[in-house]
């Protein structure tokens, strides 16, 4: 089914229905290696239909590893959902708060970045942001 689904893809942007994905996800079932995880690959890790989490490199610093709750009971959390191509959207955003301060979203398996990618936030209370130009 996954090498049907990669034609697929293949195909359409081929001929440019869709744009090339940055991301796709990989289901696994143990926690991956970080020697294992490769660039452009979000690697969901499930026990049953549940998934628990999920880990990607960081597009801003491939040396960067991000590891992201999918639990419901956990805060902060995110939600990953993958359409039929195998590409993901992860809701919310997702905030590097340090190293490279990367801040994107990722939508059908594109990349997003936002604004304030790559500045550094303070937080000097309940609410309030102070941020320093990088």
């Amino acid at each position: 089914m996954r090498t049907l689904k990669a034609v697929v893809r293949f195909v359409l942007v081929l001929f440019k229905v869709i744009q090339r994905s940055d991301m796709l996800v990989l289901g696994v079932s143990g926690h991956p290696v970080p020697e294992t995880i490769r660039h452009g690959f979000i690697y969901v890790v499930s026990e049953g239909k549940y998934k628990k989490w999920a880990y990607l490199r960081c597009p801003a610093d491939q040396n960067e590893i991000i590891q992201l709750s999918l639990m419901p009971n956990r805060r902060p959390r995110w939600e990953v959902t993958v359409d039929a191509l195998d590409r993901p959207t992860i809701y919310p955003s997702i905030r590097q708060l340090d190293g490279s301060y990367a801040h994107f979203w990722i939508k059908r398996g594109h990349i997003e970045w936002c604004e304030d990618s790559g500045k550094r936030s303070y937080h000097l209370g309940p609410g309030d942001i102070f941020e320093r130009k990088a």
